[in-house]
């Protein structure tokens, strides 16, 4: 495939994380038993955010960074600079992350690394912050009231005593959450009491019980937290297939986040910056039906959005298109066969491909791979067309 011209993110890497600082992902299932992952996820998490994290050392699993994908990532137009420390097994990413640690070089992750593994100094961000800042019950301790939804924290135990209205359920506690895995859509006492019943038997003792709000869009607002200040990186509409369940994202600069939103996120970023949180974070933020912007959900990591935010201007641009939608996929062919029905997608501009998995040597299916990526187009029915001709061309 002829690479074609290089995207360029607008904010560099060394704004994004501490210019020393190092990706090491790689945890356990302890972690995230909340997730509802297995265990091929926690070698796969280690595969985000290709071309956007500059020179720094990374700790990649060599699932997503044989030279076959690595050079059709980068014909594709990413800029894959990093010094790619590959492993094979958790002990060998451990070890790796020892030697990066002794160099002096904190490690940044999404989620805690295995409990007790390593000393607190060897972290970016200690975990007990990262467990205050991602607690949905803590929300209030850095967002303005105004901006949350009628919400009380309860003991789980304690649900299903009444329904006077919908309710969203989410887990409470600072343990990982992500994905939609702990939220919960209730509109009558039986649902209630179903959810109640599932949290105390995965043993979440405390619960997030937010009034059901009329939400016409919502968005995640990525912020570059530093020092130095913080930085908006943009924001992805977020798309559900259904309530409190996300499907996925869009960026369409006929729906932006407004820029009171803007200003809430950064408002947020500010309250962590100052508890002395570094690197990137999302906010979910909501405009309800009377116009007000609510804060949902604090994501002090980076998101599934953060690589198409950071991507999509010059994607769009190279293109000549203007919205992109996101991608991922399991995907029923080899790596090699995947790429070759990609590159015409490719090479046309409508397709960035972010993150290829080969799962034979991921979790040993042979003939099958993980695609992530986004389509662009004209508009919004544009990017659904090609979506959809995207599915086709990788069923």
């Amino acid at each position: 495939m002829t690479a074609l011209p290089k995207l360029s993110p607008p904010v560099e890497p060394a704004r994004l994380w501490p210019e020393n600082a190092a990706f090491m992902a790689r945890t356990d299932l302890e972690r995230l038993r909340l997730l509802g992952v297995g265990p091929a996820n926690l070698d796969s998490i280690t595969l985000h955010l290709l071309g956007v994290l500059g020179t720094r050392p990374t700790v990649r699993h060599r699932s997503g960074v044989t030279d076959e994908i690595l050079t059709f990532l980068q014909d594709a137009g990413l800029m894959i600079a990093e010094d790619i420390r590959i492993y094979d097994s958790a002990e060998e990413a451990e070890a790796i992350a020892d030697s990066l640690a002794a160099e002096g070089r904190p490690l940044f992750w999404p989620y805690p690394l295995r409990r007790g593994r390593f000393h607190e100094s060897a972290h970016l961000v200690r975990t007990g912050l990262w467990g205050r800042l991602n607690s949905k019950a803590g929300l209030a301790g850095i967002a303005p009231a105004r901006a949350l939804a009628p919400r009380r924290i309860v003991p789980t135990a304690t649900l299903g005593a009444r329904l006077d209205h919908p309710v969203v359920v989410k887990a409470g506690g600072e343990e990982a959450t992500g994905w939609g895995g702990t939220v919960r859509f209730c509109d009558t006492l039986e649902r209630l009491l179903e959810v109640k019943a599932e949290f105390l038997s995965r043993e979440i003792s405390t619960c997030v019980v937010e009034q059901e709000l009329p939400v016409e869009r919502c968005w995640c607002a990525n912020l570059a937290i530093s020092e130095a200040g913080v930085v908006y990186l943009g924001a992805a509409e977020q798309m559900f297939s259904a309530p409190g369940c996300q499907s996925g994202s869009i960026i369409d600069p006929n729906t932006p986040l407004p820029p009171e939103g803007v200003d809430l996120a950064i408002e947020i970023g500010e309250a962590a910056r100052a508890m002395g949180f570094i690197g990137v974070a999302g906010l979910d933020i909501g405009r309800i039906a009377d116009g007000r912007l609510i804060v949902f959900d604090p994501n002090f990591r980076f998101n599934a959005c953060t690589q198409q935010i950071l991507l999509h201007h010059a994607a769009t641009k190279r293109a000549g298109l203007t919205v992109s939608r996101s991608v991922v996929a399991d995907v029923p062919l080899s790596v090699r066969s995947l790429i070759k029905r990609l590159q015409s997608a490719v090479e046309d501009g409508w397709f960035v491909p972010t993150r290829i998995v080969d799962r034979s040597i991921l979790s040993n299916e042979k003939g099958k791979s993980i695609l992530n990526g986004f389509v662009l187009g004209a508009d919004r029915l544009d990017a659904e067309k090609n979506a959809r001709l995207l599915d086709l061309l990788i069923s």
